[in-house]
């Protein structure tokens, strides 16, 4: 699933009756899903309409670098291992690092959050508050995600903000990713 968050539902509803009973998901959709019942990650939206498993893909990679076939990692969180590592072996290649581990919900959460807190980093470039603002918007938006994340998900990882998906990735979109400059341009 490599699709905006907002059409995952529907693309799920369209699929319901035409897949194998053993299909294997995979998630490279950032956000979740908001209802009266709280929020949903796509990961567990999929597994709940599909009734399959769902693994995701999040990480540190601008999609034009890895076009360029410039350097770039990712991870994949698993929640049942022999599904991490087909998928590992699917996406891996030397100029694209994949690394896998237990944990769906902390690399989601991260993929999801993360442009919030690059949003913020924007509006300091926008306002031309420096590298220490900057850096202290990183740091503080890094310590919430992890508190977010556990609080909604407890079986989320403390190593899982150190892979590719966490502090990486939070690095590369507050540096070059769309939410920043988004933020830089509202100011």
């Amino acid at each position: 699933f490599v699709t905006p968050h907002q059409f995952t539902l529907n693309i799920c509803n369209q699929l319901k009756g035409h897949i194998v009973s053993d299909a294997k998901a995979i998630s490279l959709t950032k956000g979740m899903q908001i209802d009266d019942q709280g929020f949903h990650l796509m990961s567990s939206l999929i597994k709940k309409e599909l009734g399959i498993d769902c693994s995701v893909l999040m990480g540190a990679n601008i999609a034009n670098e890895i076009a360029m076939e410039r350097f770039s990692e990712a991870t994949i969180g698993y929640s049942i291992e022999e599904n991490g590592k087909l998928f590992q072996q699917l996406f891996h290649t030397p100029y694209f690092q994949v690394r896998i581990i237990d944990d769906v919900y902390g690399p989601e959460m991260c993929g999801t959050l993360k442009n919030i807190v690059a949003i913020g980093a924007g509006f300091v470039d926008g306002l031309k508050l420096g590298n220490n603002s900057k850096a202290a918007i990183i740091r503080i938006g890094l310590q919430e995600i992890i508190q977010l994340s556990k609080l909604c998900f407890p079986t989320v990882k403390d190593s899982t903000f150190f892979e590719s998906c966490g502090m990486a990735d939070l690095i590369t979109t507050c540096f070059g990713g769309r939410n920043r400059k988004c933020g830089e341009a509202f100011v």
